[in-house]
């Protein structure tokens, strides 16, 4: 489920992807001027339900230039931000029932919200 999904997204705007397991694999999104953002797609079951959790990193929570970032979030449609592990990323959650177009404005807004604070607070292109 999840590689296909990934696999499917990846194909249209033809942008890598691997595949670690049935469960598990990236897509590195171009996002423009030579940068590129890499999503993680990995198979959570949420209250007994199958989601596909898509996450983006964005920084090392010391990298944290803004501190009104959790405010920004607010123009978002479908990601939040959230420090995981010593990391701000943005995350999602989806599933296989949603359409591709949906699945792929997903996926495009986390990469262009990870690439914009990436390179904001790191000025560099790093994941």
């Amino acid at each position: 489920m999840v590689v296909d999904v990934i696999k499917t997204y990846a194909e249209s705007i033809g942008a890598k992807f691997s595949a670690y397991d049935d469960s598990k694999a990236a897509v590195i999104v171009p996002i423009g001027q030579h940068r590129y953002q890499t999503v993680l797609a990995e198979a959570k079951i949420i209250k007994g339900s199958p989601y596909i959790q898509l996450t983006s990193k964005i920084s090392n929570k010391e990298a944290i230039k803004d501190e009104h970032i959790y405010g920004k979030q607010k123009n978002l449609l479908f990601g939040k931000l959230v420090i995981e592990k010593d990391h701000l990323e943005i995350k999602a959650y989806i599933d296989n029932n949603m359409s591709p177009l949906l699945i792929a404005e997903i996926i495009n807004e986390l990469a262009a919200f990870g690439d914009i604070y990436e390179k904001r607070f790191t000025g560099k292109d790093i994941y």
